[in-house]
């Protein structure tokens, strides 16, 4: 009983290691007989090859399941892609990569010429630096997560900064907010004007001093002259001639005081009008600031209606995943030294283990690839012995085609044109025949169709003679006239038949 456990469990071991030896040499692009054939003795055939092309099949597989992890992670970052789309496309991106890895190891020849190999390692290499960097990005982006959080928020800040500022630029605030400074600008200067005089007041004023300065001494000699005669009337000793030299005095004094009221009229006047002129351009003034403020309220709406949403997409965007890690990424790798240092790092490193496989199937030739190689010579030999020999197969029938037709076109320039008089002949022969023919068939058909109609007139002339018998017989017909038009009938019938026979010779 236990040696039978200890059989199936080893039957079953061997299973598992027949299934992994399997899908290594199939990633390897080998024959699993040929890693596994031995000798009489029992040892491995090919020793060197085996152990090169069982590891060339480890790193294959590596290189895929690190693949798919890259292109899972990156997905992953997506906002829009759930986590098992993701896990789905690292399954199919690592399954790629395998199936690219042994393409490019079964198109590699260890034993070709310099040039080819450096072609070959050329674009080889090419894909392998990209499959490192789909497997660099991951690693990086964890290792630095937290400097790419902080630059994804500088970034958005920088954008919500830029956005406040296009959307006020969008509305036209800026210009707007100048229009209300400027505004303002001018009811300020208005009110320095307002509590300032107009320029040409000073002139008007000066007038005006002049005027009543002429006018003190006017009025000192005037009031000098008035004061005695006051007295003698306030002496109570009524006289007209003093009334009359009072008035006449006071009427002197009015007349100079006239103009120097005047000039002090036009002063009020000026000084007035000024105030006026300015009061109406300052209100003028505020009427636009009123209407300039409610512009810049109706664009600070605007502004704020399309920063919000642009400041949504922003958000969105810092909070999309790879977008948002990839623009900080480049960003750091550009600004920061031992960033891009680490980067290049990893990336030298995950590019070299990737050109590990195909330098060691590129450099070494073991007992396997020598096999493989006169195998494929040989092959090439059976079918270029198999090409040779369809060619010459080819090349004879070809030489048989042109030796029957060279033998038909001499039987034709022997027979000198004798089958061609006898065709003539021939062909003159039959048409004799044919007119022939046609000559008798004509005959033939003008007697039937002179029979059809004399056997149409007996029809007819038996119907009227039937006719007639009718009415003398009161309604009976003589058994004799019906056997008349039985018989017309009938031979009507044959006269038919032979014509359509004629017709159908013609």
């Amino acid at each position: 009983m236990y040696a039978s456990v200890n059989s199936a469990a080893a039957t079953q071991r061997w299973q598992w290691q027949r299934a992994a030896l399997s899908f290594l040499a199939l990633s390897a692009a080998v024959p699993l007989e040929v890693l596994e054939e031995r000798d009489q003795q029992g040892a491995y055939r090919f020793t060197r090859g085996r152990h090169k092309y069982y590891g060339i099949g480890s790193l294959v597989i590596f290189f895929a399941i690190f693949s798919g992890y890259g292109m899972g992670h990156m997905l992953a970052t997506m906002s829009t892609i759930s986590a098992w789309g993701a896990v789905l496309a690292g399954v199919i991106w690592a399954i790629f990569q395998w199936c690219l890895e042994r393409q490019m190891l079964i198109s590699i020849r260890a034993d070709a010429i310099w040039w080819k190999k450096l072609f070959g390692l050329s674009w080889r290499g090419l894909l392998a630096l990209l499959s490192a960097s789909t497997m660099v990005y991951p690693f990086f982006v964890e290792s630095n997560r937290a400097e790419i959080d902080v630059k994804v928020g500088e970034m958005a800040r920088t954008r919500m900064i830029d956005n406040v500022q296009s959307a006020q630029l969008a509305v036209g605030l800026p210009a707007l907010r100048n229009d209300a400074t400027r505004v303002e600008g001018a009811i300020k200067q208005v009110d320095l004007l307002l509590a300032s005089e107009p320029p040409d007041l000073a002139a008007y004023r000066q007038k005006a001093r002049a005027c009543w300065q002429a006018f003190a001494k006017t009025d000192f000699s005037l009031q000098r002259q008035l004061r005695p005669l006051l007295a003698q009337k306030n002496s109570n000793i009524p006289d007209a001639l003093l009334e009359a030299k009072i008035d006449a005095l006071n009427q002197k004094l009015s007349a100079a005081k006239a103009p120097c009221q005047a000039a002090d009229g036009v002063v009020i006047n000026k000084l007035l009008e000024w105030k006026q002129q300015k009061n109406a351009e300052k209100k003028i003034l505020l009427n636009e600031q009123k209407q300039v403020q409610s512009h810049i309220s109706e664009a600070k709406q605007k502004e704020m209606a399309l920063s919000e949403s642009q400041e949504k997409k922003i958000t969105l965007a810092a909070q999309s995943g790879f977008a948002a890690d990839f623009a900080a990424v480049a960003d750091l790798v550009r600004n920061d030294a031992n960033r891009r240092f680490q980067l290049i790092w990893w990336l030298t490193w995950f590019f070299a283990i990737e050109m590990v496989a195909i330098l060691v199937k590129f450099t070494s030739t073991t007992d396997v690839d020598l096999k493989f190689n006169s195998m494929e010579m040989a092959t090439q030999e059976q079918i270029a012995e198999q090409l040779q020999t369809q060619q010459e197969q080819i090349a004879t029938k070809r030489l048989q085609a042109s030796m029957q037709a060279k033998g038909e076109q001499a039987l034709w320039l022997a027979d000198d044109g004798q089958m061609a008089l006898a065709r003539v002949r021939l062909e003159q022969e039959l048409e004799m025949q044919l007119h022939q023919q046609l000559r008798a068939m004509d005959v033939e058909l003008r007697l039937n169709v002179e029979a059809l109609k004399l056997h149409l007139l007996q029809l007819e002339a038996i119907q009227q003679l039937k006719n007639a018998s009718s009415i003398l017989n009161a309604g009976s017909v003589d058994p004799r006239i019906e056997n008349m038009v039985q018989e017309t009938i009938k031979r009507i019938l044959d006269s038919l038949s032979g014509l359509q026979a004629s017709t159908v010779k013609v």
